[in-house]
């Protein structure tokens, strides 16, 4: 992924790097234990993609917009609550 790129999806990033629950494997790319759970691509064009792990399976989500962004934050957020709560003891 190209650098400048890096930098436009960068908040992004950041919020991510925040949930001890994922772990970046390499640079934009996070697991959720063990397994894929997000990874971005950008096309010739220049839009991002995300490819994400969400209740539903594996989604792929544009987040070129702030707006495209905060809906996959959304997603993610609903998606790790529920991932976190199946593994906590009652």
């Amino acid at each position: 992924m190209k650098n400048a790129t890096l930098e436009r999806i960068a908040p992004l990033l950041s919020v991510l790097r925040g949930y001890p629950a994922l772990k970046e494997v390499r640079p934009s790319v996070f697991h959720f234990q063990g397994k894929d759970f997000i990874h971005f691509h950008e096309t010739d064009e220049g839009a991002v993609f995300a490819d994400v792990r969400l209740s539903k399976g594996q989604v792929r989500m544009p987040v070129t917009t702030p707006q495209d962004q905060a809906e996959l934050m959304e997603r993610i957020e609903a998606t790790l609550s529920a991932l976190e709560s199946r593994g906590r003891p009652r």
